[in-house]
């Protein structure tokens, strides 16, 4: 692959922004020839890489398309005479032609001469824009058409908050798994992890249904599984690291107007909401209304002037949360603490719900605790500042169905939208994962720094994924014809955009972790031990470490 480039054309007409329009070469057979290939162009000064976006039938007499040829042997005649066929490229980066270890591809300014050829890239060319990889630029897949590495810069990754999309089956899932078991490996920043479909904590299952090893089984003790149902099958033979529970006090307002389309209350039960914090006091008045009931309603009704059936609805509304056993009056061991000394180990926390793993649980438990966590941040980073010294550690908050948080009517309020926008101020970014990006507000996805984005189908997602993307069109072409487990890279993290096949899971997991085969028999060996204790000392739990 790093010899000589194979030329698939020269190039005849074009410009820097609409792109530029090669001849095909006679020798290359069309069919060949697919959108998203990463092809370079040899100037006399510099190397062009760019991304096949087109390729057309083109002839030099509309006659002869109006009259084709009937046999074989006329075609022959007229091929690369009369007809001919086009390829569209995108200038993307540039870079001399013999470039020192400092001269690294930049942005295309300019365009090469005409009758310049065009080739086919090669390793070397995708390792000088990509790099080679290593633990803060790790390989997550090959470009379409070539077997050879393209890196993710996890530094940059760091430094912006970013997104995985694509529709279910597009493989997103298993990507995110190992886009986050890399971050884990290489200590760039902790991963805080909201894992509402269980797949990124202890199990985890491919898009071929079958069970894959996750990342607390290929990381071990730098992962902590916090739970919010610790009596869940899952854990029979494993033990959470932690159990959570939310007291009704740290619910505020905020929370339950973002999950108000679960819980099925309207606006003015969210004003009526208000008026019972002002009376009884913000981190009162929720556990007071959920025990009262339909008798005492008609003291508040006069003393708030509200209406009574209104009143009734809102507390019908509220009384689910007394479903979700995590919520209680009061607890004895405080989360967010808990993360924090967490953090400060430097492990990494995946949350999961269980049998709790409704869209109500997930929104307030994750919005509940990224609230507090960002105030903690900020008065944490604030104080270092002040000081002179090293702030707290760079965290990551992973959530998924990142529409319910930020969508254009709520995300200017939530804590998540405030993420986004502040852009690493308080050394806090969020990983979005979703298959909807057409629900989150515009002004957040044009912060987004870099985009994973698999098939998408939805004419609607994939506007929105292009927000605020130069060369949306080109990349809109290249999403369209994304296949699954194929992903266009974009953004901060990326030199240029990029479609690539993923990396194999299983190649992943011999690198972070243990190894595929090895952590069937680590399971193995620990149930066989398990049984064994189980008989000698009825012990049923065991711990991995």
């Amino acid at each position: 692959m790093s010899g000589k480039a194979q030329e698939i054309g020269k190039l005849i007409a074009g410009s820097l922004l609409s792109g530029l329009e090669a001849k095909l070469a006679e020798n290359v057979n069309v069919e060949g020839v697919s959108v998203g290939r990463l092809v370079v162009v040899d100037g006399v000064q510099n190397k062009f890489f760019c991304l096949l976006k087109d390729v057309s039938l083109e002839a030099t007499n509309e006659d002869i398309l109006l009259n084709p040829p009937s046999d074989d042997f006329a075609k022959l005649v007229h091929a690369g005479i009369n007809t001919f066929y086009k390829v569209s490229i995108q200038p993307m980066l540039i870079t001399a032609q013999n470039p020192t270890e400092e001269d690294r591809p930049r942005p295309s300014t300019t365009v090469p001469p005409h009758f310049s050829p065009v080739c086919e890239a090669t390793e070397d060319d995708v390792a000088l824009i990509f790099g080679k990889p290593g633990i803060t630029n790790p390989e997550i897949g090959s470009p379409i058409f070539m077997e050879v590495p393209v890196c993710l810069n996890l530094e940059r990754f760091c430094k912006r908050s970013n997104a995985i999309f694509g529709k279910s089956g597009s493989g997103k899932s298993v990507l995110a798994r190992m886009v986050l078991g890399y971050l884990v490996k290489s200590d760039m920043a902790i991963n805080l992890i909201f894992d509402m479909h269980g797949e990124y904590g202890w199990s985890a299952t491919s898009e071929a249904g079958i069970d894959d090893p996750s990342l607390k089984q290929l990381l071990g003790g730098k992962i902590a599984i916090f739970t919010v149902d610790p009596k869940s099958p899952l854990y029979h033979r494993i033990r959470p690291d932690f159990d959570v529970q939310i007291p009704y006090s740290q619910i505020e307002i905020a929370d339950l107007e973002l999950a108000a389309g679960e819980l099925g209350f309207t606006q003015a039960g969210i004003e009526t909401m208000y008026r019972l914090s002002d009376k009884w006091g913000e981190d009162k008045w929720l556990a007071k209304f959920l025990t009262m009931d339909t008798d005492e309603f008609a003291g508040v009704v006069e003393d708030l002037k509200v209406n009574d059936q209104a009143l009734g609805k809102l507390h019908r509304c509220l009384s689910r949360l007394k479903r979700l056993p995590f919520i209680r009056n009061s607890v004895a061991d405080d989360t967010v603490t808990r993360i924090m000394d967490f953090i400060q180990d430097g492990k990494h926390i995946v949350f999961q719900f269980g049998r709790y793993n409704s869209m109500l649980a997930y929104i307030l438990v994750a919005n509940i605790l990224t609230r507090r966590l960002h105030k903690l941040y900020v008065d944490k980073t604030d104080s270092a500042r002040a000081d002179g010294i090293e702030g707290p550690k760079p965290l990551v908050v992973t959530i998924e169905e990142a529409h319910k948080f930020l969508d254009p009517q709520v995300a200017k309020q939530t804590t998540f939208g405030i993420i986004a926008r502040e852009m690493r101020k308080y050394n806090m970014v969020l990983l979005l994962i979703d298959q909807r990006p057409s629900g989150i507000d515009d002004e957040i996805l044009s912060q987004v720094g870099t985009r994973i984005v698999g098939d998408l189908g939805d004419e609607r997602d994939i506007n929105a994924v292009l927000t605020g993307l130069p060369s949306q069109s080109t990349l809109k072409v290249l999403i369209n014809n994304l296949e699954p487990r194929q992903f266009l890279l974009t953004g901060f993290a990326l030199p240029m955009p990029v479609v690539i096949d993923a990396k194999d899971y299983g190649r992943f997991c011999h690198e972070v972790g243990i190894g595929v085969g090895a952590i069937g028999d680590e399971i193995e060996r620990r149930k066989a031990r398990d049984d064994l204790n189980e008989q000698v000392y009825g012990n049923d739990e065991i711990v991995f470490d």
